[in-house]
């Protein structure tokens, strides 16, 4: 990638680092001030909003991606019709949940509490749902350093209130509304910031464009929508099958760690105009290029960090979550083996391509299969069966789907779109080095958790930059000086 994509790349991985950050940190009060059964009742309020918000999203950020990068005249209007579809979404939604339907979504989770607290949402999606385009504008802006500004300061004033609820009146009741309010508040301010980002050409609402758009992203809003249902299908299953506390042990372990959704999101938002435009242009092998550097780029920072935290899951949840929790290591574990799959940004690639179709079809197999899988392996082996189930369907059908999509549209072999002998040299290299924090911690498991976490990433990491110079591991050699490098110029221009 070039320079500027780099520091555009870092610049959001700043951002959503810090949000990631102040997300943990509420998990960790939440999940020693409230119970199990009230933790339960927050998550499954959210869920519940998250698994409807692709559906509800129409698949408009993307769509801002396709249409902005190539639009000289419209640029606002581009805008504005995304705006009022979102509006609309939202009202739908709002309308939903004003007519009953919390009440059907509690009785399905088999949790009366979160009648009341799904009830609360009615104006979340009228305004969040609008402000939901801030980043694709910004990003195809070149405003990138305004949007992480924006969401640094918005995210720490939304976890400082979700955690001053919790620790004030000690309630999912008042959390919900701390986080509905103030989201409200600062998804009005990320709508001003995109208005004024855009030129003030014809903002009028056209209905022929807006048919376009939604036309367009039809197939992704489908497979967006099924895409999420696919990611929270465990925690669906899980939910409606087991008890709400359960649902709580599990969805703390069941989480990818913030660093996959900063550094993947990052790469993505960053690379997918330019995708696009080579795409448009017909320059497949530019595309092609740019895909696989991109995957590099996320494998030399996640594949040694997955590792790492596959030896140091027991300190790693309980540092987070305190012994209560300590069921959780075990979901968490399997949830890092999912990791690699989130490396390859196979969707930004397919959808530069106009591979919207086939991005819908997969995502209906898999999430056909998923479920089937999820629901026997849960009646099997209890909670853990959803995860199981959801990581044979990520790279039993997923993954070789996408492969082979790719390499037809591409006209390539499908061997030749990752750089596959370098990833396996960089987990072999990674695996190894996780060797001695295995061992070590052995001599010191009676310290408290987050002592053993500092202790094995104080052994792990000399062992793997000594393995990774012997054995001449180039990706982390010398991407690894070169990542630093951009970061300490970064934090210098910061």
């Amino acid at each position: 990638m070039s320079a500027t994509r780099t520091s555009n790349v870092l610049a959001l991985s700043f951002g959503k680092g810090l949000t990631s950050l102040m997300a943990l940190l509420s998990a960790m009060v939440m999940a020693r001030i409230l119970s199990q059964t009230e933790l339960a009742t927050y998550r499954q309020t959210l869920l519940a909003y998250e698994v409807a918000l692709p559906l509800l999203s129409l698949g408009l950020a993307n769509g801002i991606y396709y249409f902005l990068p190539t639009e000289s005249q419209r640029l606002r209007g581009v805008v504005v019709d995304g705006l009022v579809m979102m509006a609309g979404m939202g009202l739908l939604y709002a309308v939903f949940i004003a007519l009953g339907g919390n009440h059907l979504l509690a009785r399905r989770f088999s949790n009366p509490a979160i009648d009341s607290t799904l009830a609360y949402l009615v104006p979340l999606p009228l305004v969040m749902l609008p402000a939901g385009l801030l980043a694709s504008v910004m990003v195809v802006q070149n405003r990138v350093n305004i949007l992480t500004t924006y969401n640094v300061l918005t995210n720490l004033a939304l976890a400082a209130g979700i955690i001053a609820a919790c620790l004030v009146w000690k309630t999912p009741e008042a959390m919900v509304l701390a986080k509905v309010g103030i989201s409200v508040l600062i998804g009005a301010i990320g709508i001003h910031l995109m208005l004024q980002a855009l030129p003030r050409d014809d903002w009028r609402p056209r209905w022929r464009n807006m048919k376009s758009m939604v036309a367009y992203s039809i197939p992704l809003v489908l497979a967006t929508a099924l895409g999420t249902i696919a990611l929270q299908l465990d925690k669906l299953i899980v939910s409606a099958m087991c008890r709400p506390e359960e649902f709580a042990v599990y969805s703390n372990g069941a989480m990818e760690i913030p660093l996959i959704g900063i550094m993947t999101g990052s790469i993505a938002a960053v690379i997918q105009p330019d995708l696009r435009r080579l795409a448009a242009a017909g320059d497949v092998a530019g595309a092609l290029a740019l895909f696989r550097q991109s995957a590099e780029k996320s494998a030399v920072v996640l594949i040694p960090v997955m590792m790492f935290l596959l030896v140091s899951a027991e300190p790693f949840v309980l540092t987070l979550f305190s012994a209560r929790y300590a069921g959780s290591v075990l979901p968490f574990r399997l949830y890092l083996l999912i990791l690699p799959a989130r490396i390859v940004l196979f969707g930004a690639f397919m959808m530069a391509l106009g591979l919207n179709r086939m991005i819908l079809y997969r995502t209906v197999v898999g999430l056909v299969a998923n479920l089937i899988l999820s629901i026997v392996l849960v009646r099997w082996l209890g909670y853990i069966g959803a995860i199981v189930g959801t990581i044979l369907t990520i790279y039993g059908l997923a993954c070789a789907w996408n492969l082979a999509a790719i390499s037809r549209s591409v006209g390539c072999r499908w061997r030749d779109i990752i750089p596959f002998a370098g990833l396996i040299k960089l987990a072999g290299v990674s695996a190894l080095a996780g060797l001695f924090p295995a061992v070590s911690q052995r001599f010191y498991s009676g310290a408290p958790p987050v002592i053993q976490l500092l202790l094995n990433a104080f052994v792990y990491v000399p062992a793997l930059a000594v393995l990774a110079w012997v054995l001449r591991i180039e990706w982390l050699t010398g991407e690894g000086i070169r990542w630093w490098n951009r970061l300490i110029a970064f934090w210098r221009k910061a």
